[in-house]
């Protein structure tokens, strides 16, 4: 059976999983073929470092929707390679804060270019207002499905 041909029939969690998985083993070949060496969960906190400049290791594991033990793997990973660095903040020192190295900060632009190039690629003869459609549908998902978890631990 062909990964596409899921057993629920038209089923949504079946085709958003197969189409998440597709994206990125594509997008991590597109980084490898372009010789950077960085999975799609690293890059994930390479983009709140990116952005936020440094971050504490609690908010990265956050965004990333990673437990903390994961997260702090990732993050291991990328300062083996010198990408980032972990300091003990100075205002509580339960807290680990992360920030980006010279390589680090001079890797977002091209991967940046690699992710927009297979992005285009990933939306390629998809119809602007039905990519604009499924966007809205799968982002309010991810909220209806956020806030039932968040209800249902309370």
């Amino acid at each position: 059976m062909n990964r596409c041909e899921c057993p629920l029939d038209e089923s949504l969690g079946c085709l958003t999983n197969h189409a998440a998985h597709t994206a990125r083993t594509y997008l991590t070949r597109q980084l490898s073929l372009n010789g950077i060496d960085m999975t799609i969960e690293q890059f994930k906190v390479m983009v709140v470092l990116w952005k936020e400049k440094h971050s504490t290791q609690q908010n990265i594991a956050d965004f990333v929707g990673k437990d903390k033990t994961s997260v702090t793997r990732l993050i291991a990973g990328l300062e083996k390679r010198s990408l980032i660095e972990r300091f003990t903040d100075k205002r509580d020192k339960r807290c680990n804060l992360v920030t980006l190295t010279p390589q680090g900060i001079a890797l977002e632009k091209p991967t940046m270019e690699v992710l927009n190039k297979a992005n285009d690629i990933l939306h390629q003869g998809i119809n602007p207002d039905e990519l604009a459609i499924t966007l809205r549908v799968l982002k309010h998902m991810c909220l209806t499905l956020n806030t039932t978890s968040t209800k249902e631990s309370e």
